[in-house]
């Protein structure tokens, strides 16, 4: 059985998006922070029918799509790069609060 390699990143646009890309080799868990104040537009892009009365806590998993939506918030567009070659790696992305994204190759 293969150990899986578990990277983090603290984003920083470009260059994080240069970081990730060699390292996208199965398998492997790649966690990007991002800075806190994006929690509540990540929570808005991603939930758009929640309440206002909700906690803005962020947990949803789903495949390479959920980065090209959030790839449309402001600063974070970069994210964009990562979508051709993970939908090729069949990835599994989640985003998460405190505000991260995580990828999982298997």
């Amino acid at each position: 059985m293969t150990d899986t390699d578990e990277t983090a990143f603290t984003w920083q646009g470009k260059q994080t998006i240069n970081a990730i890309l060699p390292r996208l080799v199965a398998p492997t868990r790649l966690e990007i922070a991002l800075p806190e104040d994006y929690n509540h537009a990540l929570f808005v892009r991603l939930n758009p029918d929640a309440g206002t009365a909700q906690p803005e806590k962020l947990n949803i998993e789903g495949d390479v799509m959920l980065l090209r939506e959030i790839s449309s918030l402001n600063g974070l567009e970069e994210l964009a790069a990562l979508i051709e070659p993970l939908s090729r790696l069949a990835a599994r992305v989640a985003v998460l609060s405190p505000p991260r994204i995580v990828i999982v190759l298997d």
